[in-house]
């Protein structure tokens, strides 16, 4: 089957040339202004964009007042009130208190900024919410966001041409994307643009993967092109695809993926819905359209499928964006590749047609297909567009509505290749048509894939509608049940989506730090979302450490042996509600283990009464932590310094024994302690009697007195005998 873009005329005033389906046998499904749009002027941009932007500030709002009994706000019953928080048992998990949480500032007497010790992403700092609001003293518990502008991008022609994108009290066909890009950008998503390939557009090629052709030729009977993805033109002469006019080169799947991501904050051209994602080009069209079996071989491929004889696509895409399409039943070999696709986890999101007055073509109806209309500027529905059973979601397509309404008919802006058959320069143009409207909801797909990589179809198909916005009053689709769920509406979904995710606590029970050997247990403590269950599964793996074997990976209660020496260890936790729907929460724990010191013992000590007694002590650690050394009961005049350990006491006494402790510390665990015992003995005293021993000054007197006599008496008697 042949999918064929062929032109088509409107008698509508300032739309010139449109393309659109004539051919019951398909269509592109686009619709372009060849007349050029003025550009706009470069609007002041504050700062750039931040796909990964982190957290740390919480409005908690307490059920009492922090008040006096006089009724006077109370600044240190509030400091209270959020310094509590952390001892509660809602909060007794390890990755919160890791975090840590501070009163910073109050909005009212009960309603107090918290910010935590750590910046956190949004999904964690939502959890964190969660878990403060089971508090019973809490009324409530939200991030503080951030409000601006909205994010608005540098690229100039986003705020002139780009209303796709905008709020809806701006423009009420707008996708409301600036409420949302604070939230996600589509990173780490790959979107496959399955269409006539791609230009390396300036404003483009930052965001391109390779991709592949299937269409080996440019027009049929032309030498082979090769297995690059890239656009050589799509022009056809006349006559020559049964087409009584000839036709330049759409260059439209070049206009489609920069819708979906083009380079954004550049400070050049214009904006992508979701710019932080990668667009994986597979060129399935060429001069006459393309056939039905490259499309469904494109697209397996695209999803990470095995298509025979052809190189295996790495970059495996989530999202499958399909502008083109045919009138008729969905071809069983298109229900084939949508039905393997969506098994892979991709979401198939095609568009409806440009024939309002025949029902949504194929691919778009087949079974389990987003099928997206377009409405305009003003959100009424576009006059080309096909509705119908089937008919999903509506997106921004651009073009005159239905009702005519004052003011409406603005285009869908988006990168061009200026050549009108052969490539050319960069450009920008404006289109129209559900091949521009099928863009924005697979690039708001891909900003919900990015918060929940492994959300299924169903869950996004899900999302997307129950969130979209009702067409505005008075318009074409307001009371009509066959114009899809509504208009897509980017930060709605990303909200539902948000209150549909489970949220997860994650701790390591007791608070401390753990002694090796000793067995460590993680537990996690999951919330349903709106309308889930609360059958969970659980999957821990280790996120940073010294690897250890953890023990019920699969449970909410995990557990591993601490191994020696100590360290440091993270787990993360993945909850996954029992909806099927493929959405998870994700939380993480740190816990530190460590082996106690060892003491050297240190034997008995013992000093003369007043002299000076000095030793060190020692320790061995096995994670080679520095060692302080804590004494207590020291004896008077003795000290120890902690650090090298050193034990010092001059002049030692009175003389008796003396104990103290001394204990090690490696500044997580103490090690066991010892009592030192320091026994202190009186000096020795001379006695004057029995078989020697010291001689004091008095004996000393007495000898010399009793010499002194007995040498006056014996000189006395040597005279006497003289005399006679």
């Amino acid at each position: 089957m042949k999918m064929k873009i062929k032109p088509k005329h409107f008698g509508v005033t300032a739309i010139v040339l449109t393309i659109a389906t004539v051919s019951a046998v398909s269509t592109a499904q686009l619709q372009p202004q060849l007349k050029d749009l003025q550009k706009a002027q470069a609007t002041a941009f504050a700062g750039p964009l931040q796909t990964e932007r982190r957290f740390d500030r919480l409005i908690v709002k307490f059920k009492d007042e922090a008040t006096t009994r006089a009724g006077v706000f109370d600044f240190h019953a509030a400091r209270s009130q959020v310094a509590t928080l952390g001892d509660s048992a809602a909060l007794k998990s390890a990755s919160i208190s890791a975090a840590g949480l501070s009163y910073l500032k109050s909005v009212t007497s009960q309603t107090h900024v918290v910010v935590t010790g750590q910046k956190l992403s949004r999904a964690e700092l939502f959890a964190v919410a969660k878990q403060i609001e089971t508090d019973p003293r809490v009324a409530y518990a939200e991030i503080d966001e951030l409000v601006h502008t909205q994010s608005t991008p540098n690229d100039p022609f986003y705020s002139g041409q780009q209303w796709h994108y905008q709020s809806p009290t701006s423009y009420p066909g707008g996708a409301n994307l600036p409420a949302a890009w604070d939230s996600s950008t589509g990173s780490g998503v790959v979107v496959a643009v399955i269409d006539t390939g791609y230009r390396p557009h300036a404003d483009l090629a930052g965001n391109l993967l390779p991709g592949y052709n299937f269409v080996p030729y440019l027009r049929a009977g032309d030498p082979a092109i090769g297995p690059d993805a890239s656009d050589p033109g799509d022009w056809t002469a006349l006559a020559q695809c049964l087409d009584p006019t000839p036709s330049s080169s759409s260059w439209h799947g070049t206009h489609v993926a920069g819708t979906i991501a083009a380079v954004t904050n550049n400070g050049v051209g214009v904006a992508g819905v979701a710019f932080g994602a990668k667009v994986l080009p597979v060129r399935v069209l060429g001069a006459c359209g393309g056939n039905a079996s490259d499309i469904a071989a494109g697209m397996q491929w695209a999803a990470g499928l095995n298509v025979p004889g052809v190189p295996t696509n790495p970059n495996k895409a989530k999202v499958l964006n399909l502008s083109l399409g045919g009138s008729g039943k969905c071809l069983q070999v298109f229900q084939d590749a949508v039905n393997a696709v969506r098994a892979a986890g991709s979401v198939v999101v095609a568009a409806t047609g440009n024939d309002p007055a025949l029902p949504v073509g194929q691919p778009a109806n087949c079974t389990g297909v987003i099928a997206v209309t377009a409405h305009t500027k003003l959100g009424d529905h576009a006059s080309y567009a096909s509705i119908g059973p089937g008919t999903v979601i509506s997106g921004p397509g651009g073009g005159p509505g239905v009702s005519s309404l004052a003011g409406d008919g603005g285009l869908v802006y988006s990168t061009m290749n200026a050549g009108t058959r052969s490539p050319g320069a960069d450009s920008y143009t404006g289109y129209m048509g559900t091949s521009m409207a099928t863009p924005h909801v697979a690039g708001v797909a891909a900003l919900l894939a990015s918060l929940q990589p492994a959300i299924t179809p169903d869950a996004l198909s899900s999302i997307l509608t129950s969130s979209a916005r009702r067409p505005p009053s008075g318009t074409y689709c307001a009371t009509r049940t066959d114009c899809g769920a509504g208009l897509v509406d980017a930060k709605a979904a990303i909200d539902r989506l948000n209150s549909l995710a489970p949220t997860v606590a994650a701790s390591a029970g007791l608070v401390g730090v753990r002694t090796t050997g000793s067995t460590i247990t993680f537990t996690a403590t999951a919330t349903a979302g709106i309308g889930a269950n609360t059958a969970f599964s659980y999957q821990w793996t280790q996120v940073a450490g010294p690897l250890v074997t953890l023990v019920g990976a699969a449970t909410a209660t995990p557990s591993f042996v601490a191994p020696s020496p100590g360290g440091s260890y993270t787990f993360k936790v993945k909850v996954t509600d029992g909806t099927g729907l493929g959405l998870s929460a994700s939380n993480q724990v740190t816990v530190a283990s460590d082996t106690a010191p060892i003491l050297t013992p240190i034997p008995a000590q013992t000093v003369v009464e007043g002299g000076s007694l000095s030793f060190t002590a020692l320790a061995t650690d096995a994670e080679n932590n520095p060692v302080v050394f804590v004494a207590s009961g020291l004896p008077a005049g003795a000290s120890m310094d902690p650090a090298t350990g050193v034990f010092t006491w001059t002049a030692a006494g009175p003389a008796k024994t003396y104990t103290f402790i001394i204990t090690p510390n490696d500044g997580l665990l103490s090690g066991s302690a010892q009592t030192v015992s320091i026994a202190v003995t009186a000096a020795p005293v001379a006695s004057g009697s029995g078989g020697g021993g010291s001689i004091d000054w008095l004996d000393l007197l007495a000898l010399l007195s009793m010499a002194a006599l007995g040498l006056f008496f014996g000189r006395r008697q040597g005279k006497r005998g003289q005399n006679q």
